[in-house]
């Protein structure tokens, strides 16, 4: 995996968050908008979720590739991180959380989202809306954490 442009991303001050959402969803047609993402503790903020870790990664485009640390925290022998919702990655509303995040002008041409859900060591799940991210979800989870040879579930 050496040679993937991998990086921690956060988003710069403008514009924000919850404009792009609803330039988003006026592009969608969407009367009505329940959810979006927002800048939070150094992460990406959605659905009463802790914040997301964000990583920008290029493979033929932009990919935003979103963990939770908690779930990376109890890959850590002993560790007593308190566990999320069970079925979350499931229930996550992904468009409502891609669509600004998508768009966002630091990403030129638009950006492929992916939310990664670590099942356990070495094992994940991963939901997406663009482009296959390749190896690039496996690249992010090897710089974060200990575990090497990550295979999807």
């Amino acid at each position: 995996m050496d040679g993937l442009f991998l990086e921690p991303w956060l988003p710069p001050p403008g514009p924000g968050l919850a404009r792009l959402a609803m330039e988003a969803a006026d592009e969608a047609g969407l009367a009505r908008l329940e959810a979006w993402p927002e800048f939070l503790k150094g992460g990406i903020g959605f659905g009463g979720l802790p914040p997301f870790l964000a990583w920008h990664g290029e493979r033929g485009g932009h990919h935003l590739i979103l963990v939770q640390p908690r779930e990376v925290g109890a890959l850590v022998p002993g560790a007593r991180s308190p566990g999320l919702p069970e079925g979350w990655l499931e229930d996550l509303d992904l468009e409502a959380l891609a669509r600004p995040l998508a768009r966002h002008p630091a990403f030129p041409g638009g950006a492929s989202v992916h939310v990664v859900g670590i099942l356990g060591p070495g094992s994940m799940r991963v939901r997406t809306r663009g482009e296959d991210p390749g190896e690039l979800v496996a690249g992010v989870l090897e710089r974060i954490s200990s575990v090497r040879g990550w295979s999807l579930r």
